[in-house]
């Protein structure tokens, strides 16, 4: 395989006449082929070279149980400018039931810190975040989402993982996780994002 490099003249020559390149690592323009093809990365990857990818997770573990009936709640709002692409995920150790809501109205609870998932990057993520806050409103519902984990003692746990949703900012948003099993259990709340400017 033998990597064909090139100068470029000009950025404004006409399409029809130029193969597609790409700058590799090391600072060379490179013939786009079957040996060197175009790269391609996620948006979620990009964004985590850039720094801007973050994770937050809520917990009730094994010293501290969800109990029956109980929910476990996560507040997050988003700076002005800023706009989230995030994933959510919920996991129980029996049968509950998760919620996503939309304007919610919160006050108090636990705040929470993102965490920088390249931990080369020093961006620090324009969010707020609560733990189980009071809730005086849960806004609008925008999914409800059930995690099957067994029956009583039997319980097997269960989780789920929500799509991608884009987060406005200036909105706050409401997770919710309620033990529905009768049985006090595990539980948690895990979301991941990245950050971008609009």
């Amino acid at each position: 395989m033998t990597k064909i490099v090139i100068g470029r003249e000009s950025h404004g020559i006409k399409a029809r006449h130029v193969s597609p390149t790409y700058q590799d690592g090391n600072g060379d323009q490179v013939i786009v082929g079957t040996n060197y093809p175009m790269p391609i990365e996620d948006h979620f990857s990009a964004n985590l070279h850039l720094g801007n990818a973050y994770s937050f997770g809520a917990v009730n573990d094994f010293s501290n149980l969800l109990g029956a009936g109980n929910s476990l709640d996560l507040a997050i709002a988003f700076g002005s400018g800023t706009e989230a692409n995030m994933s959510i995920e919920g996991l129980c150790g029996g049968d509950a039931e998760g919620f996503l809501y939309e304007n919610a109205t919160v006050t108090g609870g636990t705040a929470g810190t993102a965490v920088n998932l390249n931990r080369v990057s020093t961006n620090t993520s324009n969010s707020a975040i609560l733990v189980n806050p009071t809730v005086t409103s849960v806004g609008t519902l925008l999914g409800k989402y059930i995690i099957l984990g067994g029956t009583g003692k039997k319980a097997a746990g269960g989780d789920m993982a929500g799509s991608q949703l884009i987060m406005k900012p200036l909105t706050t948003y409401l997770l919710r996780l309620t033990n529905v099993n009768g049985t006090n259990h595990v539980a948690e709340i895990v979301i991941t994002w990245f950050e971008q400017e609009i």
